[in-house]
């Protein structure tokens, strides 16, 4: 290959970066102007809401599902918001709780399935979600970077952030799915009939459970634990850890584990996994970890009572 060959290849590339870094930064600033704009829906709307909210309510609940599904913040204050969201773990809910305003009085609701916490292999992929606010935001930049779970090529392609994203974006746009000024967090789950009999038969067919028998935390868990009780210390917070009923928990070692180190942690856990089992009525119950609206009203008004005794 002749030098004239080498010049124009390695022009034809820098011309070929410069063009894409360019579109790149127009279409990121053009996801930004209309993201921003869009307040329901989980690929961004929740996460926006949440930001909007964050800095004037006193109590904010975290988690995946259980949270999202099972518990209703405005029953325990009127000033509150459930940023519990499908599928995340700990990385997603302790992100946002560290972008809560420094010395201002809150308290702080983060839901842990025990069994999560003794994943081996729980690399913090959840954290993933906020990449949309990657170049925008630089706590969560820290923590991304600070997991590794950010893009290799996230740094010069900043729209690489909106993965995933994108058609949730411009739906909730265009056909918000609610109005967002009455929406607490909270999603309940209205049970239909055919859920009714797929829970059947799926109790009706249950096998037992093979329960581990070996519980070391997981590294993520452990330091994110200890980051938040340190954050929530410092900024005048009161955490709180809880995990949220079962239909019909197996394997009780996990939960006792978990407890014994929150405890040696200095954190304040609430294990409600079996607070239906003397009482355990199917309406109750969507599957065996999720609630029905019904089982999540009656839930949350003793979990009111419970945040009473412990202030």
């Amino acid at each position: 290959m002749n030098l004239k060959n080498i010049e124009y290849i390695v022009k034809t590339i820098t011309l070929v970066l410069i063009f894409t870094y360019l579109t790149d930064k127009v279409v990121f600033f053009s996801l930004n102007k209309i993201s921003d704009k869009v307040f329901t829906g989980q690929s961004i709307g929740k996460l926006n809401h949440y930001i909007v909210l964050k800095d004037s309510l006193d109590f904010v609940v975290f988690g995946s599902s259980r949270a999202n599904r099972n518990l209703n913040p405005e029953i325990i204050s009127k000033n509150s918001f459930n940023m519990g969201a499908d599928g995340r773990k700990l990385s997603f809910a302790a992100t946002l709780i560290k972008i809560l305003p420094r010395k201002k009085e809150q308290t702080v609701l983060l839901h842990i399935d025990p069994e999560k916490a003794y994943l081996k292999n729980y690399k913090g992929d959840d954290i993933q979600v906020l990449g949309t606010k990657y170049h925008r935001n630089p706590l969560i930049k820290n923590e991304i970077d600070k997991l590794e779970q950010a893009d290799r090529f996230q740094k010069f392609y900043w729209s690489l952030g909106y993965n995933r994203t994108v058609l949730g974006i411009i739906k909730n746009y265009l056909h918000p799915n609610y109005n967002y000024k009455n929406y607490s967090g909270f999603d309940p789950i209205f049970v239909t009939e055919n859920q009714k009999n797929i829970f059947k038969n799926i109790l009706k067919n249950e096998a037992s459970v093979k329960c581990e028998n070996v519980f070391v935390i997981n590294e993520i868990y452990k330091n994110y634990l200890s980051e938040l009780k340190l954050f929530c210390d410092q900024n005048n917070k009161k955490l709180i850890l809880f995990t949220s009923p079962k239909y019909n928990d197996q394997c009780k070692e996990d939960n006792l584990k978990f407890s014994q180190t929150m405890e040696n942690m200095g954190l304040t856990y609430l294990d409600m996994t079996d607070y239906f089992k003397k009482n355990n009525l199917f309406e109750y119950w969507k599957d065996k970890i999720h609630l029905s609206n019904y089982g999540a009203e009656i839930f949350t008004e003793e979990f009111k009572q419970l945040l009473i005794e412990i202030k």
